[in-house]
């Protein structure tokens, strides 16, 4: 859902996370890289 609304140029921010997985979610999310997000959605 996140990487949807970024692609569509949407500002997200995730709130109620645990410690953990808001770490877990800042060193292996893709949602910032846009060439991955592309990869994800079936992009060229």
């Amino acid at each position: 859902m996140v990487i949807k609304f970024r692609r569509e140029g949407t500002e997200v921010e995730m709130v109620g996370l645990s410690e953990a997985s808001a770490t877990v979610v800042d060193r292996y999310a893709v949602h910032n890289d846009p060439e991955a997000v592309e990869k994800l959605m079936g992009g060229h």
